[in-house]
C-alpha cells in the first residue's frame, strides 16, 4: 500500500526582499511576568479551509495574555 505524503504548509521564507527586524530580546533574561510579550500563529486545518489561531503570550509565566482565531491573515479589525 502507498501512503500519501501529508502536505506541510511553508510558512517561513527567511531570504525574502523585506525589511528584517532584529530580535530585541536575544540578549535579555527575563526576570518576571508582563515584561516581555511574545506573539505566534498557528494554522489549524478545518474541513474546507485553514483558520489561523494568534497567540500573545508572556515570556516569563508562558500565560497566554490574549488570542484571536481568524479565517484570513489580514491584520484589519484584531480581535
Amino acid at each position: 500500500m502507498i501512503r500519501q505524503r501529508k502536505r506541510k504548509a511553508i510558512t517561513t521564507d527567511s531570504k525574502h526582499w523585506m525589511k528584517k527586524y532584529c530580535n530585541l530580546i536575544k540578549d535579555i533574561t527575563i526576570t518576571k511576568p508582563e515584561q516581555v510579550w511574545v506573539s505566534d500563529i498557528t494554522y489549524i486545518r478545518l474541513t474546507n479551509y485553514w483558520g489561523y489561531l494568534s497567540l500573545i503570550t508572556d515570556a516569563f509565566s508562558r500565560k497566554i495574555i490574549g488570542y484571536c482565531f481568524r479565517n484570513d491573515l489580514q491584520a484589519e479589525g484584531v480581535c
